[in-house]
């Protein structure tokens, strides 16, 4: 998986139920796209091939993307606004009930 499929590869999202009961079809699917397994719709682990792992843990992926940490207070409203509305609610918390989904 080189640097270009990797940015334009929507990664496969799984329910941790059927990624249990289907285990074996997964490890085949991760050789072509990235797995995400959800846990009550939010993402838990993922699943890729081991080269493309290998390369990550090198270094290598990360060094395509242009990345720069940048301090919460620097970041634009627009932004912040998509974290606070993507935030459970307490009622969802306090349920271990939300939906990554529904955020715009």
């Amino acid at each position: 998986m080189n640097a270009e499929t990797l940015r334009s590869t929507t990664k496969k999202k799984v329910p941790r139920t059927a990624f249990h009961n289907h285990t074996g079809q997964y490890p085949d699917i991760s050789q072509r796209e990235p797995i995400t397994v959800t846990k009550h719709g939010r993402p838990d682990i993922t699943i890729v091939e081991a080269a493309y792992f290998e390369r990550l843990a090198a270094g290598q992926i990360l060094a395509v993307f242009d990345l720069n940490a940048a301090d919460a207070d620097q970041m634009p409203d627009a932004h912040r606004d998509l974290f606070e509305a993507a935030k459970p609610s307490a009622e969802e918390i306090g349920q271990d009930v939300w939906n990554d989904d529904a955020a715009p």
